[in-house]
């Protein structure tokens, strides 16, 4: 599936329908462990699509603008029968006990009209959860930044929520998969790279969140600032490490890239990348994870000096934790 593919019953944005210019993206993608019950996982789905909105809908209808339109798309996997495709009336609608995926699309019609998507995935036998934002402008737009800010903010509260296995943030369109960019280039499927989430880190963007036990095993968030690979160090709660690479997301290119890999690859997956049609791998650096020294010298990366750690941010006011909703390993 391409990483325009957006199939088994998430909306299509409008922009990939027709021959346009690329529209301006920023997206979000979260992973986390969860039980096979819906029900148990409900609170959390919802406290993503309000939090979601509260940060992220404002972009697409600014004060004072008219309502744009939304749409729900929900597909359900019963444990014994076909799957079905269903247009939900809200979100809470779609929160049923057979949910496989399930999104929601708000979009503007005015020009340089702006669109928001959100999407939930269950996979691995419903014990993975992959959830995704994105935010995209017709045309070039100053407010991607904002956007940015309100992402990383997006984080910070689902991560008072649960104790998230990976996470990134990346200036493109995302994928209805479960696999990572990462897991494609070293074609490893995404269920395996989920089940072994807490043994590998899944991927490496311009935002990467390292679940807790891995960021243990790279010195916990003082270890990772003392790397010079980051422009930001930040702790979240139960342990995650959330981790820029450069200020901004253009910086983020050749060495900068390179700096990276060789701070993390003591936790990544080993095995030889290898490109694929219709893929954007100018993030990844090919070359094996297990011969990091070697990716390290070529290009020689300066390392720049170490960053502050960013304090433990403190709960926020909304979005109340339900503690039943934290993993413990």
């Amino acid at each position: 599936m391409s990483m325009n593919d957006y199939g088994g019953g998430f909306t299509m944005p409008s922009w990939m329908e027709v021959d346009e210019r690329d529209p301006d993206l920023a997206t979000l993608v979260l992973y986390l462990e969860c039980g096979e019950q819906v029900s148990a996982i409900a609170p959390l789905l919802q406290l993503w699509h309000d939090e979601a909105c509260r940060l992220l809908l404002p972009f697409v209808q600014p004060a004072g603008a008219t309502a744009p339109t939304t749409s729900f798309t929900a597909f359900d996997e019963p444990a014994a029968g076909r799957g079905r495709r269903r247009r939900p009336c809200s979100w809470s609608d779609g929160l049923t006990e057979g949910l496989g995926q399930l999104s929601a699309h708000w979009y503007d019609v005015a020009p340089g009209a702006a669109e928001l998507d959100l999407h939930v995935l269950r996979f691995a036998g419903g014990r993975h959860l992959k959830l995704q934002a994105s935010v995209g402008f017709a045309e070039r737009s100053a407010q991607v930044p904002r956007v940015l800010s309100a992402l990383i903010e997006l984080i910070r509260r689902m991560a008072h929520a649960a104790d998230l296995t990976y996470g990134e943030i990346l200036r493109a369109a995302g994928n209805a998969t479960p696999a990572t960019l990462l897991d494609a280039a070293l074609r490893r499927a995404g269920d395996e790279s989920a089940e072994a989430s807490r043994t590998f880190l899944r991927g490496y963007e311009w935002l990467t969140v390292c679940p807790r036990e891995l960021a243990h095993r790279l010195g916990g968030a003082e270890g990772l600032a003392a790397s010079g690979a980051f422009a930001e160090v930040r702790p979240l709660p139960h342990g995650a490490v959330l981790l820029r690479a450069t200020d901004s997301p253009e910086e983020y290119r050749g060495e900068r890239v390179h700096a990276v890999f060789a701070a993390l690859a003591p936790v990544l997956p080993g095995g030889q990348p290898r490109g694929l049609p219709e893929h954007d791998f100018t993030r990844i650096v090919f070359t094996d994870a297990r011969h990091a020294a070697t990716a390290a010298a070529a290009p020689r990366v300066v390392a720049r000096a170490s960053c502050p750690v960013v304090p433990a941010p403190r709960e926020p006011a909304q979005a109340p934790v339900d503690q039943g909703l934290v993993h413990t390993v």
